[in-house]
């Protein structure tokens, strides 16, 4: 077969998955989507997981008063809640709710883009939601990373359609539910809301005459309306953010601002993240420039062009605002988290797949070589070491005993060890649980409410005496620490907790009341907790 042939054959594949087989290639990306996303479902919960779990284990209607001392909107952990019923609370139950978030994202891309981007683009946004690593990674954590991962994107793409003269009511109305739904799912949300008015924003600029007003009279509607059905939620969100905040995050910088666009394609790495970026948004401008075709044939260069200018620019304004609104609000009150950048997920899905399909071909080739590296990328070593209790509970769940006492030094990761202790044959309901700050009566969340004020209040020596003090003799105390030699520490709360872990391991291993059963700790690195296990003399 000759060179031509194989050049024609090609070209009429690629024409057929562009059109009848379009359904067929969605399917494959998704199936290569499962395969990729199935791989760690059974991986160990860490602390927020625990957490996510706790919450879930409250009553349905009482889960939006508990998470006053949380810090984030209900509507995940209802659906979590509603979900362990059904399937059961294992690892990899609690798991799959957010694989189907993940999972979702595969055939939506391509339906939002389809029509208002085209076949090539649609395909392009399937493919990198498909691989895309944020979601590889958080579709197999329980978390609502990938719930809201999902919703940016259905913002993002409801936006290139809700606007346009031909555009129907109800993705006008799909955009305010959405935006609706992401407000009361996590508090970056809020952000995304302040990107989705600045997008709205940036497309009056490029709308003239009764274009404009229209695109005013909807954006000033679906805001407004999205904005008044989340107004009751507001007084929590404020006193969350008065009362909980973040203590353990730190005040970012460009740097981290940098780490945090890229972290959705490729955590870790400043360069390939500044890459990455540059990629995304310059190819595609690159794009708009060059008047690159949309929707195919049958509409004038001209319109062609100006509609690519118009995708460009209103998703990069809902990227950039988006980002930038959490950017600054975090250096006015620190909550910087690349695991929030789920809000960034859906523009950046679209402006990729809108490089992908129209620049030039070493853009073109940088990006499917980044894909292709993205689809073989399991996130396998990230998720088996977040810091999980379970080797250690897996250990010295067996020699506990009803009325022993359980000390987690790292206070917020109290939810996770009592899952595991419980899940390993632990007698749950007979534990005594308490964390640095003191006896912890429910083990389903902690109270974020001035944390960092109580920790500090919370001397070691007093604390650990008014609790041994109700120990009788013979039972025995777990303490668990966080290890040290990994993880960041340089927060103020982590600062305190890596201090505090020092000053309780010195005080408990000196008390004359207590015997150190066993030569070594109960250790499970690099997971990131040991403990230690005593027995009281008396």
């Amino acid at each position: 077969m000759s060179v031509e042939e194989l050049r024609r054959r090609a070209v009429a594949t690629g024409r057929w998955l562009l059109g009848p087989g379009a359904p067929l290639a969605v399917l494959l990306l998704l199936a290569w989507s499962v395969v990729l996303r199935t791989r760690n479902l059974d991986a160990p919960l860490w602390i927020d997981e625990g957490i996510s779990v706790g919450v879930a284990h409250f009553p349905f209607w009482d889960i939006p008063s508990a998470l006053r001392l949380d810090g984030n909107p209900p509507t995940y952990y209802w659906l979590l809640h509603l979900w362990l019923r059904a399937f059961g609370d294992s690892e990899t139950a609690a798991h799959a709710l957010s694989l189907c978030f993940a999972l979702a994202t595969v055939p939506v891309a391509w339906l939002l883009a389809r029509r208002p981007l085209g076949p090539a683009v649609a395909l392009a946004a399937a493919a990198a939601a498909a691989v895309l690593p944020y979601l590889t990674y958080f579709g197999q954590e329980t978390r609502m990373y990938a719930m809201v991962a999902l919703l940016s994107l259905l913002v993002a793409g409801l936006h290139l359609r809700a606007f346009e003269p031909d555009a129907r009511r109800s993705s006008l109305a799909g955009l305010g539910v959405v935006l609706v739904v992401a407000l009361y799912t996590h508090s970056w949300a809020v952000f995304l809301f302040v990107g989705s008015v600045a997008a709205v924003g940036a497309r009056l600029l490029l709308e003239h005459g009764e274009d404009r007003r229209r695109v005013l009279r909807r954006g000033f509607a679906v805001h407004l309306v999205a904005g008044l059905v989340w107004l009751p939620w507001l007084p929590t969100l404020l006193r969350q953010a008065k009362e909980t905040g973040a203590p353990w995050s730190l005040r970012p910088s460009l740097k981290m601002l940098v780490e945090g666009v890229g972290s959705v394609g490729g955590p870790g790495q400043v360069q390939s993240t500044i890459m990455l970026t540059a990629l995304v948004l310059g190819g595609g401008a690159l794009a708009a420039a060059a008047g690159g075709r949309l929707r195919g044939r049958g509409v004038a260069p001209q319109e062609e062009a100006r509609a690519l200018r118009r995708v460009m620019v209103v998703l990069s304004t809902l990227l950039l605002v988006t980002v930038l609104a959490a950017y600054v609000s975090s250096l006015m009150n620190p909550a910087w988290a690349n695991r929030y950048m789920g809000v960034a997920v859906g523009p950046f899905v679209l402006l990729i797949a809108v490089t992908l399909a129209r620049t030039g071909r070493m853009t073109l080739l940088a990006l499917v070589v980044l894909i292709v590296s993205w689809g073989i990328a399991t996130q396998g070593r990230r998720l088996n070491h977040k810091g999980s209790p379970e080797p250690m509970a897996a250990t010295v769940a067996a020699q506990l005993r009803p009325g022993d006492l359980v000390i987690s030094i790292h206070p917020e990761q109290l939810p996770a060890v009592s899952y595991y202790l419980d899940r390993r044959g632990a007698p749950e309901r007979g534990l005594r649980y308490a964390t640095a700050l003191g006896r912890q009566r429910d083990v389903r969340l902690f109270d974020w409410r001035h944390a960092l004020d109580r920790f500090r209040a919370a001397t070691p020596w007093a604390t650990a005496q008014q609790l041994l003090a109700a120990q009788p003799a013979g039972s025995r105390v777990l303490l668990v620490l966080p290890v040290l030699s990994s993880g960041n520490w340089s927060g103020d709360w982590t600062r305190l907790v890596a201090a505090r872990t020092s000053a309780w391991r010195v005080l408990l291993s000196s008390d004359p009341r207590l015997r150190l059963v066993g030569r070594r700790p109960v250790v499970g690195p690099p997971q990131g907790v040991y403990g230690l296990l005593f027995r009281v003399e008396r």
